[in-house]
């Protein structure tokens, strides 16, 4: 038990380093290092269609997926894509998810660092939160951060990846993460409810 739990730690530190500003750039070989681990023994079928191509993409051409990342995620023009979860609840920013977020990080002794200028309550931010959570113990801060952050609104994030003109590397991100997602779901449903 205590290897799936690492194993989805891993894969929420990966998630959380596509979506967070410069991860691509900084963390490429963790993120390789676990892709390849999941395509050698996937969690869901058909996910290795999904991580050989992304391993292929960052290990060619890391620096053409660094800048879709950054023209997708941070360029708010054109087709821009959102990452707050709060947009996909409240339609805005700082809403009900960043606080819920916040409370989560607060309980769990956590600080955010003042040099972080994204709200708590973005895809980077909360992945990389979960992966804290599960590395830490905090099993149950985790399940609440999925159930009231994570589930409800990361399949508008994820839907407007698929639907993104400009999103190539990242629609196969999507895919993962839907995934993934999906994965968690079923993991709550049978360890633990």
């Amino acid at each position: 038990m205590e290897s799936l739990v690492g194993a989805r730690a891993s894969i929420y530190s990966v998630l959380g380093s596509l979506y967070r500003n410069e991860g691509v750039e900084k963390d490429s070989e963790s993120i390789l290092t676990v892709l390849r681990a999941v395509s050698e023994s996937p969690f869901a079928e058909g996910i290795t269609e999904y991580t050989d191509r992304m391993i292929t993409a960052l290990q060619d051409h890391k620096d053409e997926v660094a800048r879709e990342a950054h023209v997708l995620f941070n360029l708010p023009f054109g087709d821009f894509i959102n990452s707050s979860m709060s947009y996909y609840h409240d339609q805005r920013e700082l809403g009900m998810p960043t606080i819920m977020t916040k409370e989560i990080m607060c309980e769990a002794g956590y600080i955010k660092a003042d040099f972080v200028s994204v709200g708590e309550d973005e895809a980077g931010i909360v992945l990389g939160l979960s992966a804290s959570l599960l590395n830490d113990g905090h099993i149950e801060l985790h399940k609440k951060l999925f159930q009231n952050v994570i589930e409800p609104y990361i399949g508008g994030f994820i839907d407007a990846q698929f639907n993104s003109g400009r999103a190539d590397f990242y629609q196969e991100c999507a895919s993962f993460l839907a995934l993934f997602i999906a994965f968690e779901k079923s993991y709550f449903e049978f360890y633990l409810s």
